[in-house]
């Protein structure tokens, strides 16, 4: 398994978050830099990102890709990749749930 975090990508993915978490409250907020507002839009930004997620892997296997390679990406098990991304946990996500 990949680690998410090889080759510096954890710090720069932090600083995109950074970044697109003080874009987010400017356009939705007052735009004022608050822990809880921060704590929201963050929040949302990680929504936003897991919907994401969902939507490729389902291109991924559209494509032909196995849910060991998708694992691989992931940095997750191939069962994890199945259990978070497969049919049953796609149908929860579009129905709402988590």
């Amino acid at each position: 398994m990949r680690d998410a975090g090889d080759g510096g990508s954890a710090g720069v993915a932090s600083s995109i978050v950074d970044d697109a978490m003080r874009e987010l409250m400017q356009r939705t907020g007052d735009g004022v830099l608050t822990v809880g507002a921060a704590l929201a839009a963050t929040a949302t930004l990680r929504d936003a990102a897991d919907q994401k997620l969902f939507e490729l892997v389902g291109f991924a296997r559209e494509a032909g890709a196995s849910w060991s390679a998708i694992g691989e990406a992931l940095g997750v098990t191939t069962q994890g990749a199945h259990q978070r991304y497969g049919p049953k946990a796609s149908a929860r996500t579009a129905n709402g749930a988590s």
